[in-house]
């Protein structure tokens, strides 16, 4: 009687072990799209006396995130209104001079509601965060709610559409 439960307990922690690895090695779309997010915002993430071949690896890696071309509707005051559809040069372009703006750059994202409406297509509704401080010394804090589809493409997921839905208030 005891070597059988000594054989279901080891049996138990086996099952429970393949699980682990199970979630571990294959996650879910749903984390493998979070990855993508996490993915953006370390490598628009800036800190203070940034190295030239740090900064030119994030914005290769910046690019990489997107499908090319991919859409973008993000209006707001003239300074930085950002509507059209760019190719991943374009993009990487952009994001250069938008972190040259920067000292100190961090961008959050929290508060994910993924859909697939198609088996490749995700659909995501989240609030994104901007913190840091321009070269100029300005302190910069904005939230936004984005609306972003990406494509799934040779199994990594891409943005193929970023839209800023409204300005969160703080």
């Amino acid at each position: 009687m005891r070597g059988k439960v000594r054989y279901l307990l080891l049996g138990m922690a086996m099952l429970l072990i393949g699980i682990f690895f199970w979630k571990v090695l294959f996650p879910s779309e749903e984390k493998r799209v979070i990855k993508s997010f996490e993915l953006l915002s370390q490598y628009v993430e800036k800190v203070a006396e940034e190295d030239i071949l740090s900064t030119a690896n994030r914005i290769k890696n910046i690019g990489q995130l997107f499908a090319d071309p991919c859409e973008f509707k993000i209006e707001g005051d003239l300074s930085y209104s950002f509507v059209g559809s760019y190719s991943q040069e374009e993009i990487k372009g952009y994001a250069l001079r938008g972190r040259a703006y920067f000292s100190e750059l961090s961008v959050r994202f929290d508060d994910y509601k993924i859909e697939f409406p198609e088996k490749h297509l995700a659909q995501v509704r989240l609030t994104g965060r901007l913190t840091g401080r321009s070269t100029g010394g300005e302190k910069v804090d904005e939230g936004r709610e984005l609306l972003c589809l990406l494509n799934k493409v040779e199994g990594n997921w891409l943005f193929s559409r970023l839209e800023v839905v409204e300005a969160l208030k703080r």
